[in-house]
């Protein structure tokens, strides 16, 4: 394959203290696929083609007829220009009963440039006029030649068609190539540029299967110069087509975004000291309580064509504490629950795996504050009560407050306690950040914990989120 993925920057070795809470490591600022983004063409025959491939050659077995090509749209090592060159045709469905006008079993496939449709009625015609039922795809303005040397003409990749001596005269045909035509790299022949790659041997069999019907000579037939090689699914070679059906027909071309990248982790040595695990391209690592010692964490990272690259590294953790962490030592994550917008879960360690991995509806928006879990003279307790009537929302108080609910039936029928979620300072500690309590008045029952410049911006522009004062102290 052309492309694969690269470790762009080495996961360094974790040196951590004990009882310090998940650590996160964002992938992405460690691994690329350098050509694309992962998006992906899907190049779909048209069934009536696809039909008529299986009944005319005896070994093709052609399900969907689809080539998925992964496209190499990312600045820097992509073509991006003409990677959005053939996105402005896709867009504007010009491919659209678009055909294969030229095959050279062994070199290339080419198409983009036609699009057949009513040879019957054509043919049918007094005169007969085949060249009627052949129309030309439009071109838009000519796109800037992207060649380069990474990204070669080997078999499996597509690249622009354009004239013979102007680099920069490619517009709507392109070709994928058959075989490792190298020679199409030189400048001799033009440079020609790589925009894609087909994804698998799956797409390579179309390919193939498209290569193998006979070609025709079109040109008069059709008055078309560029037909002169020109693949047709004919039970007889020595026949002329009738029908649309015996053209090889896109019905479109369809894109859609892939992920770049998947991460999976491979090897984790001592999985009694820090659970591993992969969410939303971040590696979290849960480190077991009271434990300490040394993992070596390998992590693969496999791009949408199935390549790999892995990249290891230690974590360390010390018998000690983090001396300037305090007792605020670890991170709670805020969720924000999709099904009811503006109102959130603040939750940590196992119990926000959990929700990682088996409540999508819940959306990870990042670390909202440091606080303890376990209790500490300095510290008061907050307790979370999960709303009933709105199933997902969730209330954090202090003892206080705790203490009221429970002792008013409407509020206790309401909201069900569910334990003490976090231990921090409390208000007017004046010993770290303070976040405010926001209800949102178009959710009633519904809050909001949120300090510095988020709590600004709630209180200058959304006017529905009602402050109610300091909540607790945490760090940020």
């Amino acid at each position: 394959m052309s492309t694969l993925p690269v470790v762009t920057s080495s996961i360094n070795d974790i040196d951590a203290f004990r009882n310090t809470g998940d650590i996160t490591v964002n992938l992405l600022n460690h691994f690329d696929d350098p050509f694309t983004t992962g998006l992906v063409a899907s190049f779909n025959l048209d069934s009536s083609t696809v039909n008529n491939l299986n009944n005319v050659l005896e070994n093709s077995n052609l399900v969907t007829g689809t080539t998925n090509v992964l496209l190499f749209d990312q600045e820097g090592q992509g073509a991006p220009l003409t990677v959005q060159n053939f996105l402005n045709y896709v867009n504007d469905e010009d491919y659209v009963n678009t055909i294969i006008h030229r095959s050279v079993p062994g070199f290339v496939i080419q198409g983009g440039g036609f699009i057949a449709e009513g040879l019957a009625d054509a043919l049918n015609a007094d005169p007969p006029n085949p060249p009627s039922a052949i129309g030309v795809v439009p071109s838009d303005d000519p796109v800037v030649n992207e060649f380069s040397s990474e990204r070669s003409n080997l078999r499996g990749t597509i690249a622009m068609a354009k004239l013979g001596g102007d680099p920069n005269s490619a517009t709507n045909q392109w070709f994928f190539n058959l075989a490792d035509n190298t020679f199409l790299d030189d400048e001799e022949y033009g440079a020609f540029t790589v925009f894609g790659e087909v994804l698998g041997q799956s797409d390579l069999d179309t390919l193939d299967t498209i290569a193998s019907i006979d070609i025709f000579n079109g040109r008069i037939f059709f008055d078309q110069p560029a037909f002169k090689e020109l693949p047709l699914i004919l039970d007889d070679p020595n026949q002329t087509p009738t029908e649309d059906e015996d053209f090889v027909r896109y019905s479109n071309i369809t894109v859609a975004q892939g992920s770049e990248l998947t991460f999976e982790v491979v090897d984790n040595s001592n999985p009694s000291l820090v659970n591993a695990i992969i969410s939303n391209n971040q590696l979290v690592l849960d480190d077991i309580p009271d434990q300490v010692g040394t993992a070596e964490i390998t992590i693969r990272a496999t791009d949408l064509a199935g390549d790999f690259v892995e990249d290891t590294f230690s974590v360390t953790i010390d018998d000690s504490v983090d001396p300037t962490m305090g007792p605020l030592d670890t991170a709670f994550f805020r969720f924000q629950n999709s099904n009811v917008p503006g109102t959130y879960l603040y939750a940590t360690g196992a119990e926000a795996q959990n929700i990682r991995d088996n409540f999508p509806v819940f959306v990870e928006e990042g670390v909202a504050f440091n606080a303890a879990i376990e209790p500490n003279d300095e510290l008061i307790p907050l307790y979370r009560f999960q709303n009933n009537q709105l199933p997902g929302t969730y209330l954090f108080v202090g003892e206080q407050e705790r203490i009221s609910i429970k002792e008013d039936p409407n509020f206790s029928n309401a909201l069900a306690e569910e334990g003490i979620a976090f231990y921090a300072y409390g208000a007017g500690a004046n010993e770290e950040t303070a976040f405010s309590r926001f209800q949102n008045s178009n959710i009633l029952g519904t809050y909001l914990y949120a300090a510095g410049g988020e709590a600004d911006n709630i209180r200058n522009n959304f006017p529905n989120f009602l402050e109610e004062g300091v909540a607790f102290e945490a760090t940020i």
